[in-house]
């Protein structure tokens, strides 16, 4: 998308908010992401806790350009994934998907992809910081403007056609008019960043995190 022209200025936002990007990265290493495809990879804004081989996707040049010379870099976009069949062991998404038109059409190919698992973290809609980036997208706001916050019971529908989900996990529970802090990391979507890891599929049957939450 030409909206995400200026890496330098989409780090920044971590480095003024660094509490809250502290808790979000603590929350995503909860999931150990190891030999990953980052769809969306942006600037790497995470790859400081990833391990193994990272592939950075995006569909900014502007973006992959901040990333160092030894992570592999495509530009590409995520709803044509220039990979074989279960090639990839892990795939990392932040952010990413309320940036898509086609949601589903975007998983199936995910799915068609990545041999274990995929581990989505987002912004609900139906979260305090959701309804708050909502409002700054109707007001003109550069990247919320141009975002389709998904809630996640809509999210976990569409993963559930494609994935057994086995862990949710979330962090921000303060509010947009409170003081920022690192915040708790909780096992459920009560927070505002949720991550959620689904599974690829096997003959054998798997018991879902889903139940949990009813």
């Amino acid at each position: 998308m030409e909206i995400f022209t200026d890496p330098e200025g989409y780090k920044r936002w971590y480095e003024i908010h660094n509490k809250i990007y502290e808790s979000e990265k603590r929350l995503v290493s909860e999931f150990k992401p190891k030999n990953c495809l980052d769809i969306g990879a942006g600037p790497a804004i995470f790859h400081e806790i990833f391990s193994g081989n990272t592939i950075s996707l995006d569909i900014s040049i502007f973006m992959l350009k901040e990333i160092g010379e030894k992570e592999d870099k495509i530009l590409a976009d995520a709803n044509f994934l220039p990979f074989r069949d279960n090639s990839i062991p892990c795939i990392f998404i932040s952010v990413t998907i309320c940036f898509l038109n086609d949601i589903s059409l975007f998983y199936k190919e995910v799915e068609r992809v990545t041999k274990e698992r995929v581990v989505t973290c987002f912004i609900p809609r139906n979260s305090t910081w959701g309804e708050y980036y909502y409002e700054l997208g109707l007001k003109g706001h550069k990247y919320y403007s141009h975002a389709n916050f998904i809630k996640k019971e809509d999210l976990y529908n569409i993963l559930k056609k494609f994935f057994e989900i086995s862990t949710i996990k979330s962090t921000l529970f303060f509010s947009p008019d409170e003081p920022e802090k690192m915040d708790r990391i909780e096992d459920g979507d009560k927070g505002s960043f949720v991550c959620v890891e689904a599974k690829k599929r096997s003959s054998a049957p798997h018991s879902s995190v889903l139940n949990s939450l009813s």
